[in-house]
């Protein structure tokens, strides 16, 4: 057989595939009026995990199930706008790691939002101008941010997925390593690569900003409007350096090569049962000696299995705190509600910030 022969079999099985992409969209729309009838949250994370699973387990080659999570990342979300005009915020401008967070759980088909600052987030979400919104927890080399952990104490916005992302950073500029004069980049980015900056830049002034696309921005305003603007460089995605007219130096300059950011989905509704989940909540506990040691014994009681746990000032009353605490399994197990209740019982208060699907 010819290649042309080949590609008619192509042309006839993509043809067969738009045919059943729409009929599958058509079928969407219906269940799209009966979740409108219910008043049912349109973008279901239980369900997107089963997808997920369900393709990858069917899945016999030669495509990976990496290239199939991609199209059906796409084909969810352009489902998803079609239920319903879906609006998603994040930690800006476009480029950041949020941003590309925010595509890998939502796809391209949805309008996103870029935010000044994570409170920002939770306040779109909380008042309603977004449907969801995306905001770093954790990282594998920082642990628990806090900037975002505090502002569960002042919001109520639940946490309804997770995603976790990859993190690599990578040194731009238009001049040769030797003449650079200063570094630009969130800080949590340039902490992350401290010993590589230490070893290969020791002279170089390491400069703050807000994010690394804003740190970008800076060096391109600064590339046009100054001769000095030659001398800077910024740490940032890869991406940013087509779109910002920067060449990359070095690619992957983080000290630790297994750097990943953990990144929550705020919504305002709580997320159903998908067999693999975590429930994180915020435990207020009274001022005394083995007070959090009360509250982390009934974990040990029911065996389940903690996963994260912060300390945060309640803002209330000064040496006053609350615990952040995450852990395997849903809110609504029956093992996980005896434990919830026993602690409960050790604390002035316990919120439960939200039931969300594992991700690995």
């Amino acid at each position: 057989m010819d290649i042309e022969s080949l590609r008619r079999e192509i042309d006839t099985l993509d043809s067969k595939i738009v045919e059943l992409l729409n009929e599958r969209a058509r079928i969407v729309l219906k269940i799209g009026e009966i979740k409108k009838q219910n008043r049912a949250q349109v973008y279901v994370p239980n369900r997107e995990q089963e997808v997920y699973f369900r393709i990858t387990s069917q899945n016999k080659g030669p495509l990976t199930n990496e290239c199939l999570m991609a199209v059906y990342r796409e084909l969810m979300a352009g489902s998803l706008v079609l239920e319903k005009a879906i609006k998603v915020s994040y930690l800006g401008p476009e480029g950041t790691f949020s941003y590309f967070a925010a595509r890998q759980k939502f796809g391209s088909s949805v309008e996103f939002i870029p935010t000044r600052g994570i409170d920002d987030v939770f306040r779109d979400v909380a008042g309603g101008r977004s449907d969801y919104g995306i905001v770093p927890v954790e990282n594998s080399t920082e642990g628990g941010i806090r900037e975002t952990l505090n502002m569960f104490v002042g919001f109520d916005v639940k946490i309804c997925a997770e995603i976790i992302l990859p993190i690599h950073h990578n040194l731009m500029a238009n001049c040769a390593k030797e003449e650079i004069k200063k570094v630009y980049s969130k800080p949590q980015i340039l902490s992350q690569c401290k010993n590589w900056l230490a070893s290969n830049l020791p002279s170089a002034e390491l400069v703050e900003v807000s994010s690394s696309a804003e740190a970008a921005r800076i060096v391109k305003r600064a590339l046009e409007s100054e001769n000095e603007g030659r001398y800077y460089a910024v740490i940032a995605n890869a991406e940013m350096a087509q779109q910002y007219g920067l060449n990359i130096l070095f690619k992957n300059i983080e000290d630790n090569p297994n750097n990943v950011t953990r990144f929550f989905v705020l919504g305002k509704e709580y997320s159903a049962p998908s067999g693999r989940d975590k429930t994180a909540v915020m435990c207020y506990i009274k001022n005394q000696a083995g007070a959090l040691l009360e509250i982390l014994e009934p974990f040990k009681t029911y065996h389940i299995n903690l996963t994260n746990i912060e300390s945060l000032p309640t803002r209330k009353n000064a040496w006053e705190y609350c615990f952040y605490l995450d852990f395997e399994g849903h809110a609504s197990n029956e093992i996980v509600q005896k434990a919830l209740k026993e602690i409960s019982k050790r604390c002035f208060e316990i919120k439960i910030l939200g039931s969300f699907p594992k991700c690995d």
